[in-house]
C-alpha cells in the first residue's frame, strides 16, 4: 500500500511538471475572485481617491477639481480605469479639458514633450477612454488637425526616436497604435512591423524584458506582453538583430510571449506578488494581471501563476489599505520618495483600479483594457464562440477540410478581433502538421466586418443651457473647467437655434479667463526672474514689488491662490520699506549732524572772531600806553 502511494505521488508530480513545461494556452473562464469583491475593491479605490482630493463622495471623481489634471500622468490613468469598469462619470468634462490642454501645449511648445513619446501614448489612451478620437479631435493654432497617433507613434521619428526614452516608447507606442488598430501610411517613418521588431529585439536571454541590464523586470516584461498581445495569433515570423554580437533571430510574437510568460511565472513570489528593482510592490502585480487578461488568461486560475496556494489577486490584496486605497510598497523606495510605505498612494490606486477593470472585462466577455475598438455585436461574439468551440474539437484525426474551414472562419474575422480566438495555436499546429499553407488561406479569405452601431449625436441639454445662463461675466479662472466643458459640448453637439448665442457668450468668458491665466503666469515669471525666492532686494525693486502687489490685488481671491511665492513678494515689500525707512532715517540724521556741525563751526568762527577782535583792541590799548 505504501509503495502504491509513492508511485501515485511520483506520477502526480510528473504530470504537474509536464503541465508547467507546456507553452501557455489561452483559456477564458470564471474568476475565483468574486465579481462582487472586485467591484467592492474598485469602489473603495474611487472613494479613497475622492477623499484624498477633497471631492464629495456623491460627486463624480472626474469633477472640475479632477479635470484640471487632464493631460498629466497624475490624471490620465484614472479615466482609463473608470472607463474600463464602465462607471458612470463626467467623461465629457475630462475630455474637454484634455482637448484644451493638448491644444495649448501644441501652441506653446509645438507638441507634448521633446523626449518622452509616452506623453502622446498616455494622452491618446485617456482620450479614447473618455470618448474622444486622438486622430481628429484637436486643432493647432492654425486650425490644422492634430493627430496624436501620427505625431506620437508612426511619425515620431521625424522629431525624435520613438525609443528615445528606452523600450517604454516602443511598448506604449504599439499599445496606442493598436488601441483601435490604426492604419499606418506607407510613407510613415515607422511601420507597425518596425515597432514590433524593436520590441522583440530587446528580449533578454532569460526570456523577459527590462529597462536596462541583463535581468528581466516583471513590470516591463508584463508591459511588453500587453503591447504584443493583439498579435499573439499572428503567424508572421520576424527577423531582427539581437543586441551586442548575438546575431539575428527569427521568431513569431507567440513564441516570444510564451517565453516571457514563463519568465513572469518564475519571477512570482510565494506570496503571489513580485519584486521589482529589489522592492516588493503592488504595481508589478497589476501589470502582470493586465498582461494575462490581455491574452485571455484568467489571472487567478492559471496554475502557472499560483505559488504556494497564492494567486495574483492574493498578491495584490497584500497592499490593500484599510482606507480603501493601495500602497505601492511597505518599504521606502528611494526612486519614488512620494510613495510612503504606510499610506495609500495615488499611483498604486490607479494601477489597482485598471487591473481590476481588466479582470472584470475578461470575466464579462468585454474587449481587453487597451482595446478601444467598438464592442462586438452579438453576431460577432457568436462567430468567435463557434470558432473556439470548433478548435477545441481539433485532434490528430481531424480531417484536412475541417481544419481549412476553421482557418477560413478565423481569417474572415477582422484583424482587431482575431486576438479573442483562444487556443488558436492548436488550430495552427494542426494545419502545419497536415501541410496546409496558412498564408494562402489568409490571403484568399474575405474579411467579414462586424456591424457597427452608430452613436447618437450629443445634444446641448436644458441643464447645459441653464449652466451657461448662470455663468457670470467673469475673468476668474475658477470657472475655467466649466466653461471649457460647455464649449466642448457646443462644439460637438447637434445644431440648435441658440447655438451661436451660447458659443459667443462662453467664448468671450473663456477669452477673459485666458487673459487672467496669462496674467497669473506673467506675475509668476516676474516674481521668479526679478525677485527670486526669499532673496535680497534693494530700493530699486520698490516699483517692481508695488506693481506685482497691485496686479495681484486686482485678481480674485481664488486666482491669487495661483500666485507662486506671494508671501515672498510681501516680505520683499516689507524689506524694501524697511530699507527706505532706514535710508530716510539715516538721511535725516546726517542732515541734522550737518546742520549741527555748521552751527558749531559758525559759533566757533564767531568766537574766534570775537576773541580776535578783543585781542586787537587790547593790542591797540597797549600800543597807546607805550606811546
Amino acid at each position: 500500500m505504501k509503495r502504491a502511494m509513492q508511485i501515485i505521488c511520483v506520477i502526480f508530480a510528473l504530470v504537474f511538471l509536464a503541465a508547467c513545461a507546456q507553452p501557455f494556452v489561452l483559456a477564458s473562464g470564471g474568476n475565483n475572485a468574486e465579481e462582487s469583491e472586485l467591484i467592492s475593491v474598485s469602489d473603495g479605490i474611487i472613494k479613497w481617491k475622492k477623499h484624498s482630493m477633497g471631492i464629495f463622495e456623491e460627486d463624480f471623481l472626474l469633477c472640475e477639481k479632477f479635470t484640471a489634471l487632464a493631460g498629466t500622468s497624475s490624471g490620465d490613468w484614472y479615466p482609463i480605469g473608470l472607463s474600463g469598469l464602465e462607471k458612470d462619470d463626467n467623461y465629457i468634462g475630462y475630455l474637454a479639458s484634455l482637448k484644451d490642454n493638448i491644444e495649448r501645449r501644441y501652441a506653446e511648445d509645438g507638441g507634448l514633450d521633446r523626449v518622452k513619446a509616452t506623453e502622446w501614448h498616455r494622452t491618446a489612451l485617456s482620450m479614447l477612454a473618455t470618448g474622444g478620437d486622438p486622430t481628429t479631435l484637436c486643432k493647432d493654432e492654425n486650425g490644422n488637425t492634430i493627430n496624436l497617433i501620427a505625431d506620437g507613434v508612426y511619425n515620431r521619428g521625424n522629431i525624435s526616436s520613438l525609443g528615445a526614452q528606452g523600450i517604454s516608447g516602443w511598448i506604449w507606442g504599439l499599445i496606442a497604435l493598436d488601441s483601435r488598430f490604426y492604419e499606418v501610411p506607407e510613407d510613415a517613418y515607422y511601420s507597425r512591423e518596425d515597432i514590433i521588431k524593436e520590441i522583440l529585439s530587446r528580449q533578454l536571454d532569460d526570456g523577459g524584458f527590462a529597462l536596462s541590464g541583463s535581468v528581466s523586470d516583471p513590470d516591463i516584461t508584463a508591459m511588453v506582453i500587453q503591447a504584443l498581445a493583439p498579435h499573439y495569433n499572428d503567424e508572421k515570423s520576424y527577423t531582427y538583430t539581437l543586441p551586442g554580437t548575438k546575431g539575428d533571430k527569427t521568431a513569431t510574437v507567440r513564441t516570444v510571449i510564451d517565453e516571457a510568460l514563463n519568465r513572469l511565472s518564475s519571477l512570482q513570489l510565494d506570496t503571489g506578488d513580485y519584486r521589482s528593482w529589489g522592492l516588493r510592490n503592488s504595481g508589478s502585480v497589476c501589470q502582470v494581471i493586465v498582461a494575462l487578461c490581455s491574452l485571455g488568461i484568467n489571472p487567478v486560475e492559471d496554475i502557472h501563476f499560483i505559488k504556494n496556494g497564492n494567486t495574483l489577486w492574493d498578491g495584490l490584496m497584500i497592499y490593500h489599505m484599510p482606507d480603501g486605497g493601495f500602497v505601492n510598497s511597505f518599504a521606502y523606495d528611494e526612486e519614488n520618495p512620494s510613495s510612503e510605505p504606510d499610506k495609500s498612494n495615488s499611483m498604486a490606486g490607479e494601477q489597482a483600479l485598471y487591473a481590476i477593470a481588466a479582470m472584470l472585462r475578461l470575466k464579462n466577455g468585454k474587449r481587453a483594457l487597451y482595446d478601444f475598438c467598438d464592442e462586438m455585436s452579438g453576431e460577432m461574439k457568436n462567430r468567435i464562440m463557434a470558432l473556439v468551440s470548433g478548435i477545441s474539437e481539433v485532434g490528430g484525426d481531424t480531417d484536412e477540410a475541417t481544419v481549412r474551414n476553421l482557418l477560413s472562419d478565423f481569417y474572415s474575422l477582422p484583424v482587431s478581433d482575431r486576438r479573442y480566438v483562444t487556443d488558436y495555436s492548436l488550430l495552427s499546429d494542426a494545419a502545419k502538421s497536415k501541410g496546409i499553407d496558412i498564408f494562402e488561406i489568409a490571403g484568399s479569405t474575405e474579411i467579414i466586418e462586424d456591424i457597427k452601431s452608430e452613436r447618437e449625436p450629443l445634444i446641448f441639454s436644458e441643464a447645459d443651457k441653464k449652466a451657461a445662463d448662470a455663468m457670470p461675466e467673469t475673468s476668474s479662472t475658477e470657472y475655467y473647467q466649466k466653461v471649457t466643458e460647455l464649449l466642448y459640448r457646443l462644439d460637438v453637439c447637434a445644431d440648435f437655434d441658440e447655438k451661436a448665442y451660447y458659443t459667443k457668450k462662453l467664448s468671450e468668458i473663456k477669452r477673459r479667463i485666458n487673459e487672467t491665466k496669462a496674467e497669473i503666469n506673467d506675475i509668476n515669471r516676474i516674481i521668479k526672474e526679478e525677485l527670486g525666492s526669499g532673496g535680497e532686494v534693494s530700493v530699486s525693486d520698490k516699483i517692481t514689488v508695488e506693481n506685482i502687489i497691485s496686479r495681484c490685488e486686482a485678481l480674485s481671491e481664488y486666482d491669487r491662490g495661483f500666485i507662486e511665492n506671494y508671501d515672498d513678494v510681501l516680505l520683499a515689500r516689507a524689506k524694501v520699506n524697511t530699507l527706505i525707512r532706514t535710508i530716510w532715517t539715516a538721511t535725516i540724521v546726517i542732515f541734522l549732524i550737518c546742520v549741527l556741525s555748521i552751527f558749531i563751526i559758525v559759533r566757533i568762527k564767531r568766537r574766534k572772531a570775537a576773541k580776535q577782535r578783543g585781542l586787537d583792541e587790547l593790542s591797540r590799548l597797549y600800543e597807546g600806553e607805550d606811546e
